[in-house]
């Protein structure tokens, strides 16, 4: 995973690359209902409807400070593995 990036004077780190802007939402949701501050960045060019989905595998990306960085990802990988249980 990439170092991350700075906003301002934040060092941001992607916490989850989702596949589409449903799940970057709902992770979002997520981690402010958890007192996490989030940046939704998202990789999609409207005037191009997708393209850049060919360019890249995922939406986007789902950036957090560093500082709370891994309390985020517990937060994301817990999310992740109760959605698949909830789904068997």
């Amino acid at each position: 995973m990439p170092a991350g990036y700075t906003y301002g004077s934040m060092a941001l780190r992607v916490v989850f690359r989702p596949a589409d802007e449903f799940a970057a939402n709902s992770i979002k949701d997520l981690l402010e209902q958890n007192g996490i501050p989030v940046l939704v960045h998202s990789y999609q060019i409207p005037a191009y409807d997708g393209i850049a989905r060919m360019m890249r595998p995922s939406w986007g990306e789902v950036l957090v400070e560093e500082a709370q960085f891994e309390q985020a990802e517990e937060l994301v990988q817990g999310f992740l593995s109760d959605e698949h249980h909830d789904g068997q």
